[in-house]
């Protein structure tokens, strides 16, 4: 997907690296911060196009930047706030980007993001320095082989996931099926040139982690 697609969304939780974004994002459509994700894009090395916040974060309104003010008691985030505004303006495919390791109900609600923005049409990638998470629905999904990321893992999301197939891998799956909590599919590694998952029905995360720590 071209990067004139691509929006890149910052959140505010810092990192130790963000060289690994420039593989993704080399050069993304439109950069939108929420509120203290501001600091993080200019760590970063990306121009914001946009802020966005309530900004009890860091962030706050900056002379020659658009921004848009949130009220401080609000139905959502300032994150989902960006993405919406990423998805209105046509953008489909969103990076989300500093946004686990803060607080854990912030990240497990950005982690349910994902499937937010594909129930509107969207693609979203979450990363982090070591990971790399998408919303799966099942539907046939190949991923190549990456030095850079070891384990795979399927993480649940429905009470049932059914005709689970992994290939591929090496612990293949056919035609199993998980129950929402189970770890059977956690750490697993991709062993061929790519991997070809499949699922009957059933929605999932999915999760590439590198190899080794990155600090």
């Amino acid at each position: 997907m071209g990067a004139e697609m691509t929006a890149l969304l910052f959140g505010s939780v810092p990192s130790g690296r963000w060289d690994y974004l420039r593989t993704y994002c080399p050069d993304p459509g439109l950069v939108i911060c929420a509120d203290g994700g501001v600091h993080c894009a200019r760590a970063a090395g990306y121009v914001p196009d946009l802020l966005i916040g309530d900004w009890d974060s860091g962030g706050r309104p900056e002379a020659g930047i658009p921004s848009v003010t949130l009220p401080p008691e609000k139905d959502l985030t300032d994150l989902q706030a960006a993405a919406g505004l990423a998805l209105e303006r046509g953008f489909v495919r969103l990076v989300l980007c500093g946004c686990v390791g803060g607080r854990l109900d912030q990240t497990a609600a950005n982690l349910a993001l994902l499937e937010w923005v594909h129930d509107r049409g969207g693609e979203g990638l979450l990363l982090d320095e070591g990971n790399e998470v998408r919303f799966w629905d099942g539907a046939s999904l190949t991923l190549p082989r990456d030095e850079n990321y070891r384990f795979l893992s399927l993480i649940p999301l429905d009470r049932t996931v059914s005709g689970l197939t992994l290939r591929g891998v090496k612990y293949p799956l056919e035609r199993a099926s998980l129950t929402r909590g189970d770890t059977l599919t956690v750490s697993n590694e991709i062993t061929a040139e790519e991997a070809c998952l499949s699922a009957e029905s059933g929605r999932m995360l999915v999760i590439r982690s590198r190899k080794r720590n990155t600090n």
